[in-house]
């Protein structure tokens, strides 16, 4: 039997496409999209928000720091109009009352804590030489250098060997005038040094406005000027007014520490070499009480002759006050869980045309 000339071509069987299954996988794919953008929207909005709420309450933070610094200027001011001396057995040193204070400001919700403390507590730093660039030293200051490095140096390491000198020399070259390149000492270091350094820097000849600085010059370690876990270096105690602030100031850089506030290493590098131990003997006896009433007076610079074992002693006149017009009030502020805090440099001063005192902020530093 003959084939036909033009027999129907063969064509397989498609199989049967399942168009409810690519619907579905359609319409999941577009709600994953949609979900995916409004997950992105949410959380913008919701980032938005947050960051107007973050700014909002930093706002209030700085706010809440800033009636702080303001509350503790009001207890110095009426301080002064109370006494002419200033003391630890006073108000604005006495940690409760100045929180007391805080407490009754109109605080809706957060937390505010505040601190008052005496710059003249301190070792001033500038004062170690005459005048702004110095060449000389101011020669009771270098005792009182050499009698603190030597306290504090013990305290953080009593079985190495240890000289001040070097170091006071180096910090001496470090503030004298550019002009003198002279060495203070065998060990001190003028630019030179500084300047083959890595990397290399120059001597600041002048005063230092800031205690930090000191870690950039010779032999200041940071052990030395930090401390250790369990003891204090020489950072807590000693001070830097800038030095456009301290021109302005009538006490300048006078180097006087007042005996009343002063902290005990700061103590027992006033008191005459061999004397340091009894430096606990005054903490002590400045905040003795009887019926919770301090007992002693502390407004005459040599009340410490009164302490058992000092009677015949004599601390340099030219390192003791009993007053103090420089004080620094930090303000921390804490609500949920952001804070802020507040550290201002304040100058007790008297306006001539009143007659009434008030405080000028030198510097005002936000953390």
């Amino acid at each position: 039997m003959a084939c036909p000339l033009n027999p129907a071509p063969f064509v397989l069987p498609l199989p049967e496409l399942n168009f409810r299954g690519i619907a579905l996988l359609v319409t999941v794919a577009i709600l994953s999209v949609v979900v995916a953008v409004s997950l992105e929207m949410n959380r913008r909005s919701r980032s938005t928000v947050t960051r107007a709420v973050i700014e909002q309450h930093r706002a209030t933070l700085s706010a809440m720091v800033s009636s702080g610094v303001h509350a503790a200027m009001a207890i110095l001011i009426r301080d002064k109009a109370d006494s002419e001396i200033d003391s630890i057995q006073e108000a604005w040193a006495n940690p409760d009352i100045v929180q007391a204070v805080v407490k009754e400001l109109a605080l809706e919700t957060g937390e505010i804590f505040v601190a008052i403390q005496d710059e003249h507590a301190k070792i001033q730093i500038n004062s170690l030489v005459q005048g702004t660039g110095g060449r000389q030293y101011n020669e009771s200051q270098r005792l009182l250098w050499d009698r603190f490095l030597r306290v504090i140096h013990s305290k953080l390491s009593s079985n190495e060997p240890f000289e001040p000198d070097p170091v006071i020399c180096a910090i001496k070259d470090w503030m004298d005038s550019e002009d003198d390149d002279a060495l203070s000492c065998l060990n001190g270091a003028e630019s030179d040094y500084y300047q083959g350094l890595t990397p290399p820097y120059p001597c600041r000849n002048g005063p230092i406005p800031h205690i930090g600085e000191l870690m950039r010059i010779k032999g200041i370690t940071p052990n030395l000027f930090y401390g250790l876990p369990n003891e204090r270096g020489i950072s807590d105690y000693i001070t830097a007014y800038r030095g456009e602030d301290a021109q302005s100031l009538p006490t300048g850089f006078t180097g006087k520490i007042n005996i009343n506030t002063a902290e005990q290493p700061v103590l027992a590098a006033m008191l005459p070499s061999g004397k340091e131990e009894l430096a606990q003997e005054l903490v002590d006896y400045r905040v003795e009480m009887s019926d919770s009433k301090y007992i002693h007076d502390l407004s005459s610079p040599s009340w410490y002759k009164q302490v058992d074992g000092l009677h015949g002693v004599v601390i340099d006149p030219s390192l003791i006050t009993v007053s103090s017009d420089l004080f620094r009030i930090r303000a921390f502020a804490r609500m949920d869980q952001l804070s802020v805090t507040a550290t201002a440099l304040v100058h007790r001063e008297n306006d001539p045309t009143t007659g009434k005192y008030f405080c000028k902020i030198l510097t005002w530093l936000v953390e």
